[in-house]
Order: C-alpha cells, then structure tokens, then sequence
C-alpha cells in the first residue's frame, strides 16, 4: 500500500507538469499573437485603403435627426405683412432683414439691434460673414453696414451694375462708364478706394478672396447666337492679371472660390469647377431651367424646375467630386443655402438638411410656406409671406 510521502510526491510531480503545460500554453498563445499581428503589420497596404473614408460610408442609411418644427415663442413671429420687398440674411451673430427701404439687425432671440434707412429702387443685399453691402443696382448708392452700426455709405456718378463683399470686409462695386462697359472699383474695409479695373466686356459677376487680396471676374458677351464668358483672377498689389481662362460656353451668374485655390461657375446652363491655372475640372449641363442657388468653397447646390417631372429638384457639387449628386424632389424648392459642408433645402413642406455627398442629415416640417431661410448654429429663421419666424434644428 503506497504511503504518505509517496502520495505528496506524485501530487508535486503533477502540479509541475500543469504548471508546465500551462506555462507552454501561454508562451504558445503570445507567440501566435505576434505572429499575427507581424502579418497583419505586413500585409498592411493591401487592406489599409479599405478603411479610408468608413465613417462617411457608415453615414449612408442612418436615421436622419428628426427636428419637431416648434416654432419659437418670445418676439416671434415679426409681422411683415405690410411689407412687399423683404428678404432675410446672416451677419455675424445676428440675421438681417430687409423690408421696403430699412435694413434691420436682430439678435437669434428677435430683439432689434438697429435699423438703417436704405430708400433704394432695386436693393440688393450681398453678406459676408462680418458685415452686409446693400447696393442699389442701376442706381448710383450703396452702403456697407455693421452687426452693431452702418460702416459707410457713398453715392457714386455712375450706374451701379453689380456689388461683393469680402469677408475682410473689402467691397467690389462695378459701374457702367461713358468709356467702359464695366468698370471695377474696390474699397477696403473703410471705405477707401484702393483698386480700379476696367473692362470692355459687362461684368456679370464678381468674388473677393479670404483675405482681401484679390478677386474673380466672370465678363460675358454674345457670339453667334450663344453666350461666352472668361473668369479674371486680379491680384489688389498688381496691375497685372495673374489668371485669365479661355471663353466658356455660358452666360456667368456667380462665381466664387473653392478649396485648393480653385473657382466655381455658376452660368445659365452649366456650372463649372476650375482649377486654379483656369481649365476646367467639372462641367455639369442643367436638364432644367435654373431657379437658384448657393456656392461656397465646399460646394454648389442648384435648384431646378423639372418641368417634365412636374416637381423641381436639386443637384450638389462637392469641391472634391467627380459628378454631382441629384436631390429630387416631389414638391417646389423655395431657397437652397450652403452653411459650411451642409445643404439646406427649403421645400414646401419641410426642411431638410443634406451633405454633399447626398446623405440626409435632419429634416423638420415646416408650419407654413417659406420663401427663404437663413442658418445660424442650430437655428433657422424663415421669411414667409406675413412672418419671420424661427425653429430649432439639430442636425
């Protein structure tokens, strides 16, 4: 019978040999991990590329934010309903609306800052980020103001044809002259002329840079039956032209910068993406009539009325894609605006928010017919027939 002690031996022997085993196991288990993980390291670029670009592809198909559409209390609604020309804006942290001969400035919860005299026969209102131009087009005044004040205002001798502004703060304003069809005179952020430019051709549209250093011309004219246009890129410090593009093949609304020193085009057929020696990267021909439009240097967003639909539909261009992305639609688009890499989407019905790849982002319904809309952080302020009002959305 074996006794005691050989019991304890043979129980020692066996703990050791588990303790081996299990020691074997885990040297086992971390060495197939490195292995794996060199493999892995390896073959890296044949897999890498996969993962480029996963969170927007994970984006396709999510529930969009769906915004409730409440309208705000306190000062809203602000009754226009004696007013025939409005139109409402972003300026700084504040939005704009023009009514009749005023200019206005609110603060987003409705209380009045100021408000501006501006008896204009055919007012245009044009934002920048900081400060607003109001110009009267085929009249001879325009004035620049403030998010607290008026900057400055001049009354020049010549028509004004058309007006930008920079988010410097920089004007652009194009006249007609006895001697030229247009004629470029730039202000800077006080009101102070520091650049002229003439132009035998009629200047349809016109963009400062970021900084105010510079800016882009469209000049149309009419040749055999069609209409042509050639951007102008002037530099402030030059009389040289540092880029000029051969004639495109359509009537220049708006132009405007793009990421990565680039131009869009916005023309009565097509819109155009440009590189920034001038030729053009993106060419998309309209289907159907052009009824507006928003351009940044993100993207350009096109509304259309899509006759042989019976509905209007949108397309968005990205700075960075190789075709546009269609948006349609069952019922009239009012307005489009572009605030950043978002599209929003003024309908009849609703609201809805979009990126430019196409992905809806958030939609609210809309209370009443709407016929523009301005963004700020998750606000928006819409102008209807008898009202401003405002909702939250979040997106």
């Amino acid at each position: 019978m074996p006794s005691l002690n050989t019991f304890e031996t043979d129980m020692r022997k066996l703990r050791r040999k588990r303790r081996a085993k299990r020691s074997i196991k885990n040297i086992t288990f971390i060495a197939a991990i490195l292995i794996i993980a060199g493999l892995i390291y390896l073959s890296r670029e044949a897999w890498l590329n996969y993962f480029d670009g996963i969170l927007e592809r994970a984006r396709v198909g999510q529930t969009a934010v769906q915004n409730d559409g409440a309208l705000a209390g306190g000062n809203f609604p602000i009754d226009i309903s004696k007013k025939t020309h409005t139109t409402i804006g972003k300026m700084s942290k504040n939005w704009t609306l023009f009514a009749d001969a005023t200019f206005y400035v609110y603060t987003v919860d409705g209380d009045l800052v100021y408000s501006e005299q501006a008896s204009y026969s055919n007012p245009i209102v044009v934002e920048s980020d900081r400060r607003t131009l109001l110009y009267d087009q085929g009249g001879y005044s325009f004035m620049v103001a403030g998010p607290k004040k008026q900057i400055y205002s001049k009354r020049l001798s010549d028509q004004i044809l058309l007006g930008a502004i920079g988010s410097d703060g920089s004007v652009a304003i194009v006249t007609s002259t006895d001697k030229y069809a247009s004629y470029l005179t730039v202000y800077d952020k006080n009101g102070s002329e520091i650049y002229h430019w003439a132009d035998g051709t009629m200047i349809t549209a016109a963009a400062i840079n970021s900084n105010g250093t510079g800016c882009i011309l469209a000049s149309s004219y009419a040749r055999n039956g069609g209409f042509k246009t050639v951007l102008t890129e002037l530099d402030f410090h030059s009389i040289e032209v540092v880029m000029q593009t051969p004639a495109i093949d359509t009537l220049g609304f708006s132009v405007s910068y793009c990421d990565g020193g680039r131009f869009w085009l916005v023309g009565n057929d097509r819109t155009c993406r440009l590189s920034s020696d001038g030729s053009i990267e993106l060419s998309y021909l309209y289907d159907f009539e052009l009824l507006s439009y928003s351009i940044n240097n993100k993207a350009a967003a096109l509304v259309f009325e899509n006759v042989g639909g019976g509905g209007v539909g949108a397309s968005v261009i990205s700075a960075d894609a190789e075709t546009a992305y269609e948006h349609p639609s069952s019922e009239k688009i009012n307005d489009v605006v572009i605030d950043g890499d978002t599209v929003y989407l003024c309908q009849e019905s609703k609201i809805d928010a979009v990126d430019c790849v196409g992905n809806l982002l958030a939609t609210a319904p809309a209370d009443a017919v709407y016929r523009e809309i301005a963004v700020f952080d998750d606000c928006i302020f819409l102008l209807g027939y008898r009202t401003v009002d405002k909702i939250e959305f979040e997106r």
